[in-house]
């Protein structure tokens, strides 16, 4: 059963379960209502027929036409419970059990229910001196009201379900337009791979809401397959170049190995090494940028300062560097190893750039963390390109590296919401570095 089938057989249900239970509840008011008016007629009629015999014992006579014309059986009995006169229909000639306490004590009893010739009456008895009188009215004038009635319900009932069913099937089909085209563009995008489709709605309400975020959703997804399409073709494209050294070197190697000196095999096995090392450095970025940074690491309260000291440690122990570090105690959260990772390609990049013996100035404050080079700089020109996957000045072409050191610090960055900044530094060469949110100092 479709969606559209289902909203509608859903609606005409709630509109029929609703009319029911307003329809019971008239249906009960008016019962009521017809029960109290037929009482309060028939005490209000045996009240006026014991003030007219006055408690005298007199018959009925044509004084009564009216309380007759009206239906009412009117009975008239003496103070030893017999039927003395009568008028209107035929009704039983003697008092029931709940009526004879009242006779000659000018009392009442409530109303009853009594069965006679298959219908349904109801009577009241009022006691005067000299005996008592009762009026029985049937309630079958009523009962046909009440089956009308009902009849009317059951009928205008079915026509509201019907009503409301046609009027859901509409509703439905405003509802779930913009789910059916919703289906239609997953199926089409499933079936041709294509991600230039969208969704268009200008509502504003959940289905509106759903089909902006998947519009959202598809253009995520466009957007990660061409960067996903852009790092392959890079990537291809900075392998190749390593790989090619590689199996040239190899190749000199093992053809013309014997034929070399000492000196010759040793530069060219020094430079397999550097390729290889080159090549071990670009595979590790290149899977740090394929990782979905949602799923790698767990984020976590992060002593900032503390992780910031030991990437500084680490550089200086490995390229036996000058480091000053000024680090502001403050924690993120983050994760880890990430963050770690970032702050590690910011000092390669410092040492890479920084003249032999000239110190690297590291500065932490307020969660914005700044590398200090004593370099040539960065044009500023080529600001904006730097965190760029593979991107390289014409300097940078010239030393060793991938392009991806800086790209990666983007995208941890940005991952944490926060952003990466290149300016001049006071030192001579260029600060580089990032700001975090949500840092609380310690």
């Amino acid at each position: 059963m479709s969606l559209r089938v289902r909203l509608a057989a859903f609606l005409a249900a709630a509109v029929f379960l609703a009319f029911l239970v307003a329809a019971g509840v008239s249906f009960f008011a008016t019962q009521v209502a017809l029960e109290d008016s037929l009482e309060e007629d028939l005490v209000q009629t045996a009240t006026i027929i014991a003030a007219q015999e006055g408690g005298s014992g007199i018959s009925l006579g044509p004084t009564l036409g009216n309380e007759v014309e009206l239906g009412s059986s009117i009975q008239e009995f003496n103070a030893q419970g017999i039927l003395i006169a009568e008028e209107g229909p035929d009704f039983t000639n003697v008092l029931l059990p709940g009526e004879r306490a009242v006779v000659a004590t000018e009392g009442l009893n409530a109303p009853q229910k009594h069965l006679w010739n298959d219908q349904t009456y109801l009577s009241y008895t009022l006691g005067t001196s000299t005996g008592a009188i009762r009026v029985a009215r049937s309630t079958a004038s009523n009962q046909d009201l009440l089956d009308g009635l009902q009849l009317g319900l059951i009928r205008f009932g079915v026509v509201a379900a019907g009503v409301a069913a046609v009027a859901g099937v509409a509703l439905a089909r405003y509802i779930i337009r913009p789910v059916t085209a919703l289906t239609e563009v997953a199926e089409d995008i499933a079936e041709t791979g294509k991600l230039e489709r969208r969704i268009e709605t200008e509502r504003d309400d959940e289905v509106g809401r759903l089909a902006v975020a998947f519009n959202r959703m598809v253009a995520a997804l466009a957007t990660s397959r061409h960067q996903q399409h852009r790092l392959v073709q890079d990537a291809s494209h900075e392998l190749r170049t390593p790989l090619t050294s590689l199996r040239t070197n190899i190749e000199v190697l093992e053809q013309r190995g014997s034929l070399l000196d000492a000196d010759q095999r040793e530069e060219l096995v020094g430079d397999i090494k550097v390729e290889v090392v080159e090549l071990s450095e670009l595979v590790a970025e290149l899977v740090n940028l394929a990782t979905d940074e949602h799923t790698a690491e767990l984020a976590e309260r992060v002593r900032f300062d503390t992780l910031v000291a030991e990437a500084v440690d680490r550089a200086r122990r490995r390229h036996d560097w000058m480091i000053e570090s000024e680090l502001e105690p403050c924690e993120v959260i983050g994760r880890p190893g990430m963050l770690d990772r970032a702050v590690s390609n910011l000092l390669e990049n410092a040492v890479k750039w920084s003249p032999d013996g000239e110190p690297i100035r590291v500065v932490l404050e307020a969660g914005t963390l700044t590398v200090h080079d004593r370099g040539p700089g960065i044009p500023a020109n080529e600001r904006d390109k730097v965190f760029e996957r593979f991107f390289r000045t014409m300097d940078a072409q010239k030393k060793p590296g991938s392009g991806l050191g800086l790209a990666i610090v983007d995208q941890t960055v940005t991952s944490h919401g926060g952003e990466v900044f290149v300016l001049d530094s006071p030192d001579g060469g260029a600060a580089v570095g990032f700001r975090l949110p949500g840092v609380r100092l310690v």
